[in-house]
């Protein structure tokens, strides 16, 4: 059981330090990942794919190291509309 704590004018003007074991550890911290567009010019979108194409895309994404599966289907999106322009 936690011991009580008296209180009394110096206690409450210092904080108490914190126990090593709430301290979080940052040896688990996530690599950083480049970023390829700045946050601000991007919009959400939601499409509906069926199961297969979804991890086909996510496996090609990979394999053609793109850093993230949306960056990978505006490449996408860019080579086909370059390839369909109307004269």
């Amino acid at each position: 059981m936690a011991k009580a704590l008296e209180l009394n004018a110096d206690s409450l003007t210092t904080a108490p330090p914190v126990p090593k074991a709430a301290k979080a550890s940052t040896a688990h911290a996530e690599p950083k990942r480049t970023v390829s567009a700045p946050k601000k010019n991007r919009e959400p979108l939601q499409v509906r794919w069926p199961a297969e194409d979804v991890k086909a895309a996510k496996l090609a994404a990979i394999q053609l190291d793109f850093p993230t599966l949306s960056d990978f289907m505006l490449a996408c999106f860019h080579a086909y509309m370059k390839t369909t322009k109307k004269t």
